[in-house]
């Protein structure tokens, strides 16, 4: 059930890479058109902390590379997060940190995502 949502996430992200990658090849294609905006925002309490958890478990997944085909680094990803989520999260290593640092749950985000997955599963077969 992770693997669905973490899916929609990388294909959201893969969406973001092709897009800024077209836009450097091609930039005549998008003269005048403003970048200032986040694709989406996150509505959370614990927004940055959340993110950061994700695109940690996204990182250590290793599916993202950049256009050259190298392997994405943490904060590269958390890059992409920031433009999608128009959020800043100038703290990652202190996030990245303190999802460690967790002793009880480990990765309660990610934890209530497979809940909310299943949840809707069982809602579906019934």
């Amino acid at each position: 059930m992770l693997g669905y949502c973490v899916e929609a996430v990388l294909q959201r992200v893969e969406a973001e890479i092709r897009f800024t990658r077209e836009r450097q090849e091609y930039p005549e294609r998008y003269a005048g058109e403003a970048d200032d905006g986040p694709l989406s925002v996150w509505t959370s309490n614990n927004n940055k902390m959340e993110i950061a958890e994700l695109m940690l478990g996204i990182y250590l997944a290793k599916v993202l590379r950049t256009p050259d085909g190298m392997l994405m680094e943490y904060r590269e990803v958390i890059r992409l997060a920031e433009r999608a989520f128009g959020v800043k999260i100038s703290n990652h290593r202190e996030l990245k940190r303190d999802i460690f640092k967790r002793t009880n749950e480990l990765v309660i985000f990610l934890k209530r995502l497979i809940f909310l997955i299943e949840q809707e599963r069982d809602k579906k077969d019934a």
